[in-house]
């Protein structure tokens, strides 16, 4: 909650964008899963990026004990780092999986 809905929205572009890359990994990791698990989220909390899914229990931790209010646990967290995760995730994981498989697209 120390950074503003502005933070929240870019930081949570990373995140998406490192949860949609883990997803996109693990069919491909064959026993390797725990580790690049691991290391995903280490990369999350280790630069700081906020994800709505892993950070909802301290937001609402936060309200639930007077510490922030609904609307600020709501528009200063939730819809910001959503809507990054949502930016992250799909939008830019989208554009950069289309690069990918461009060429063969444009063959047909």
């Amino acid at each position: 909650m120390a950074n503003s809905p502005p933070e929240m929205f870019v930081k949570g572009i990373v995140a998406g964008w490192l949860i949609a890359a883990l997803v996109w990994m693990l069919p491909s990791a064959e026993g390797t899963e725990i580790f690049v698990i691991t290391l995903i989220t280490y990369l999350i909390a280790l630069g700081g990026f906020t994800h709505v899914v892993a950070g909802s229990a301290e937001a609402l931790y936060l309200w639930l004990t007077g510490h922030e209010s609904l609307a600020r646990v709501v528009f200063g967290f939730f819809v910001p780092t959503l809507a990054g995760n949502l930016a992250g995730g799909t939008l830019m994981f989208a554009v950069l999986s289309y690069a990918q498989v461009r060429e063969e697209i444009d063959e047909r």
